[in-house]
């Protein structure tokens, strides 16, 4: 399954996680002392739980660099609209540490409905810091042309915990070379439009629920998610109960947070200043997973499934805060029936759009992509980033398919969404698509 607080949701591969460098403050001069005490006040979030984030403890020696990384975990919460930290000193060997946080709590309704050909609809809601332990809640719940779906997404602490619910209707276009039409309930694709013969077309129905727990330790985050799915084809195809259970473990460092759903009311911009500050040395971020998926006679599936997959990406911000992003896939099903075969669209990095995709047993992929931001100011950012993308998968024999192209979208600190355009040259096929960009993608 593709990890991303899979709500979701990808060399492997994890964002950057913005640093602050305090340039004003030398915190290298307590060096070598012993934390004697941190002491935390807040408005809202029980200071407990505020002090449980901050990963400097009372009793250990005290470290510049590994302060700065317990300032973002705070940072990172997005719960407040202003963060402190006091240094001070006491008698020749010791240091007290004092935090403050102007925290409060928020709820957060958005509508959004799209039109023509690929109209969908959708409204979700999230609140954060709503029962004072610093948790995110997300309900979620959508319609389109293919289908609907509905989601539950909570984070506390270190726990994370999501179901959702997906009813499919749509129509499967076979072609030839192992291709077929892509599918999803806001993406709607446009291959009968560039492709009119494919050699076979299946109606599909799917309904499915899934359940995700997710404990993270440190930078190690290790998940379960049992999933219950029936499929049903019009004709030649396997239907059935399809259910499976998948395993995993991530591990990241240096990684960006998601999306801020406090902006619009000025929460999670504690570390705003110094993200438009040039940074003293480039950050590289890093996330490897790997994952199991099985299924048969013992989660009630019709078929045997089994499907494992690795991924690593690495993230490097530059001085400058330009960001090049690297990404490396591989997946094998081992022979599973078509629904649980590799798709190359997930072997590939996400930032293309494509209307058909290559299925098989297994395959590996990579992308590569480069965000010149060519504004950065205190209304929000502008940026621009091409990339180029490329997977192979195994049916009869390897296929390719590769793409490239570019995406120009504005993040604005107040909203949590960017919003933008994004265009892809299939350079397998010759086809192409011009998408808007909200986020992610309709």
């Amino acid at each position: 399954m593709n990890f991303n607080f899979k709500c979701a949701a990808a060399v492997l591969a994890c964002a950057v996680f913005i640093q602050c460098a305090y340039a004003a403050d030398d915190y290298t001069k307590y060096e070598g002392r012993a934390i004697r005490s941190v002491k935390v006040s807040s408005n809202r979030i029980k200071p407990e739980i505020l002090k449980s984030r901050f990963t400097l403890k009372e009793g250990e020696i005290f470290n510049s660099e590994r302060y700065e990384y317990a300032q973002n975990e705070l940072h990172d919460l997005r719960i407040a609209k202003k963060l402190s930290f006091d240094l001070r000193p006491f008698q020749d060997d010791g240091i007290d540490i004092s935090i403050k946080a102007d925290d409060g709590y928020y709820i957060f309704p958005l509508i959004f409905a799209t039109g023509g050909k690929k109209s969908a609809a959708g409204a979700s809601l999230a609140t954060g810091n709503l029962f004072k332990r610093g948790e995110t809640l997300m309900l979620f719940g959508g319609s389109g042309k293919d289908g609907s779906t509905a989601s539950l997404m909570l984070k506390d602490g270190d726990n994370i915990f999501q179901a959702a619910f997906i009813n499919m209707n749509f129509e499967q276009r076979f072609y030839s070379g192992s291709r077929i039409n892509n599918d999803g309930i806001f993406s709607t694709t446009d291959d009968e439009e560039d492709f009119k013969n494919p050699i076979n077309k299946i109606y599909t129905k799917t309904d499915s629920f899934n359940f995700l727990y997710a404990r993270q330790e440190g930078d190690f985050t290790g998940f379960i998610s049992p999933e219950y799915k029936y499929i049903r084809y019009s004709k030649d195809m396997k239907s059935g109960n399809y259910s499976t259970v998948s395993f995993g473990l991530n591990y990241r460092r240096n990684i960006r947070s998601g999306a801020n759903m406090g902006a619009l009311f000025g929460y999670g911009l504690t570390d705003k200043e110094q993200s438009l500050k040039n940074l003293p040395a480039p950050i590289i971020g890093y996330s490897l997973q790997a994952a199991y998926k099985n299924g048969g006679d013992w989660t009630g599936a019709d078929f045997n499934i089994s499907k494992i997959s690795a991924e690593a990406r690495s993230v490097i911000e530059f001085k400058t805060r330009h960001i090049l992003n690297i990404y490396i896939k591989g997946e094998d099903s081992f022979s599973a029936p078509f629904a649980e075969q590799v798709r190359a669209q997930d072997l590939m990095s996400g930032q293309g759009r494509y209307s058909r995709t290559l299925y098989g047993e297994r395959g590996a992929g990579t992308g590569i992509s480069f965000a010149y931001y060519l504004a950065r100011n205190n209304t929000g950012l502008l940026a621009f980033q091409p990339f180029y993308e490329l997977a192979y998968v195994y049916s009869d024999k390897y296929r390719a398919l590769s793409g490239a192209g570019a995406t120009l979208s504005y993040k604005f600190w107040r909203f949590p969404f960017p919003v933008g355009i994004n265009y892809t040259q299939n350079l397998s096929d010759g086809s192409n698509q011009i998408s808007f960009v909200f986020g992610g993608k309709f």
